[in-house]
């Protein structure tokens, strides 16, 4: 999920203990611009106290992060959803932050 979804999901479900949200950038393009310091400005930017991490994969050998072959993630934002047992609910590109509220709501 983009980082105004994310900021304004984190808020929603700040008080909430069973709600986790981390953010990984994964760069599969553009490296050389989307760097782990960039991730970084934008958190701060978007005031989210949510922890993320950077996964560049290596782009000389394997541009593809793992984090993305084991997701099957594509594109970006791209946002994935765990319920509580560990099963992967959602995992599309983009998401709207009332249907996130609602899928996260049944979840709980």
């Amino acid at each position: 999920m983009g980082f105004p979804t994310m900021k304004k999901l984190s808020d929603k479900f700040k008080d909430n203990d069973s709600v986790v949200f981390i953010a990984i950038q994964t760069v599969f393009e553009g490296h050389g611009f989307n760097t782990r310091d960039k991730l970084f400005v934008n958190q701060k930017k978007f005031n989210l106290k949510v922890p993320m991490v950077h996964d560049a994969g290596d782009p000389q050998s394997n541009p593809t992060p793992e984090t993305m072959k084991k997701y099957r993630s594509g594109g970006t934002p791209w946002t994935v959803i765990i319920d509580p047992a560990g099963k992967v609910v959602y995992n599309h590109f983009h998401i709207k932050v009332d249907q996130a509220v609602s899928l996260i709501n049944s979840l709980l």
